[in-house]
C-alpha cells in the first residue's frame, strides 16, 4: 500500500481526473454534448444568409400551391418551391416545423426539414402562429394519425432558406 501522504493524494488526484475526463466524454454526456452543439450552432449561423445575399438564387424557385404539391408530391420530387405559411409546430431535436400554407389552414400542413443555415440570417425568434416564407426542394410525403384517427400523408420539403421577417404585403404579393 501506498504510505506516504503526497503519493496517495497523487493518486487520488489522478483517479479523479481519469473520472472527470470519462464523464465529459461519453456520449450520453449532456455537458458535452451541449459544447459540441454550440460548436455546431455557430458554424451553422456563421453559413446563414441575409435576404439580398439569396435573391438572385430565388429566381430559381416556383410557386407551387398546397393542392397541387398535396396531390402530386411525386411528380415534384426534386423541384425547386417556394411558398408562405405560418409555423404550426416546431420540433428543434429533430429539425423540422410543420407548416400551415394557404391562408393559415390547418388541413393544408407541410413538414419542413431545415439546419440553421437554412434560416435568414439574424435574430432566431420565432413562434407557432408566426409567418414565415421558405424556399426548398420537394422530397417525399409523411404519413401520421391525426387526433381524429384518420392517416394523413403531407408533402416533406428540404429547406435552402427561410425568412422568418416578413410583413403582410410581402406575404400577400410573394415578394421578398
Amino acid at each position: 500500500m501506498i504510505r506516504n501522504l503526497p503519493t496517495r493524494l497523487f493518486v487520488v488526484l489522478l483517479c479523479t481526473l481519469i473520472l472527470m475526463t470519462i464523464y465529459l466524454f461519453l456520449p450520453k454526456n449532456r455537458f458535452a454534448s451541449n459544447i459540441l452543439e454550440a460548436k455546431i450552432n455557430m458554424v451553422d449561423k456563421s453559413k446563414q444568409k441575409t435576404v439580398s445575399e439569396f435573391s438572385e438564387k430565388r429566381k430559381n424557385y416556383s410557386y407551387v400551391s398546397f393542392d397541387n404539391l398535396y396531390a402530386n408530391t411525386s411528380l415534384y420530387y426534386g423541384t425547386k418551391i417556394y411558398q408562405n405559411g405560418h409555423i404550426k409546430d416546431l420540433d428543434m431535436e429533430h429539425k423540422y416545423l410543420l407548416v400551415a400554407l394557404d391562408g393559415n389552414d390547418e388541413s393544408r400542413t407541410i413538414k419542413l426539414k431545415y439546419n440553421l443555415s437554412d434560416f435568414e440570417r439574424g435574430e432566431m425568434d420565432f413562434r407557432e402562429n408566426d409567418p414565415i416564407k421558405f424556399y426548398g426542394r420537394v422530397l417525399t410525403t409523411d404519413s401520421y394519425v391525426n387526433e381524429k384517427g384518420r392517416d394523413i400523408i403531407r408533402p416533406v420539403i428540404s429547406a435552402d432558406f427561410i425568412q422568418t421577417k416578413i410583413n403582410k404585403q410581402e406575404a400577400n404579393n410573394g415578394v421578398i
